[in-house]
């Protein structure tokens, strides 16, 4: 009787010509994850790299929540960086016809979670968060800068957690396999294309259109 097959490794689907250079480019870009744990809780948080050697990830969670009492420390979860992504119409290809299809910017982190719960520890993950989403003001907030107490009142509200970085994989599908003129006509598309933002869908809520 033939062996049966192993399942193949869990990879993102990337085909060679979309395949990411600078996977990590996206993370850092791009910080606003999901959080995907082994038990399929999911959770959008803040997650980035912890040191410039890029092999762990740190984050945080609501400690209320289902997923934050879920978390063990040796989970396999698998953290996701979308970065911007867009319908591209078969009317934008000239030289070469093609069906509608998506460009998108996308990165898959892979590895080993380590539960945060000493404040001494979460702290730190609270400080590295807040420099480096800070970097680029002129005058950065820190965690020094909160109100006296603030700090010490949240830390129990929050679960934090560091992840051991298996593997990090990225795709950019960004009509690669079109002739130039093709990809020129997508960009000036889609800069000419009224698209919804985030900024449009805060308006609509405070206008209680949502």
């Amino acid at each position: 009787m033939a062996d049966t097959p192993k399942p193949a490794a869990p990879a993102l689907y990337r085909p060679d010509a979309y395949a990411a250079l600078a996977p990590e480019r996206i993370v850092d870009d791009y910080p606003f994850a999901t959080l995907l744990s082994p038990d399929l809780h999911a959770t959008a948080t803040p997650i980035l790299f912890e040191r410039d050697d890029r092999t762990t990830l740190i984050g945080h969670l609501a400690r209320r929540g289902s997923h934050a009492q879920a978390m063990q420390t040796g989970d396999r979860v698998l953290a996701i960086f979308a970065g911007p992504h867009a319908y591209i119409s078969p009317r934008w290809y000239a030289e070469k016809p093609e069906v509608p299809t998506w460009d998108y910017v996308a990165t898959h982190v892979r590895g080993r979670l380590e539960v945060i719960d000493d404040d001494a520890g979460q702290v730190e993950i609270l400080r590295r968060t807040i420099d480096r989403m800070e970097a680029d003001a002129e005058h950065p907030w820190t965690i020094d800068d909160a109100q006296e107490g603030r700090v010490a009142f949240l830390l129990p509200l929050i679960r934090s957690f560091r992840i051991h970085i298996d593997s990090i994989e990225g795709s950019t599908k960004l009509s690669q396999r079109h002739p130039a003129g093709d990809r020129e006509r997508v960009v000036a598309a889609l800069r000419a294309r009224r698209e919804p933002s985030l900024a449009d869908y805060i308006a609509a809520d405070l206008a209680g259109a949502l």
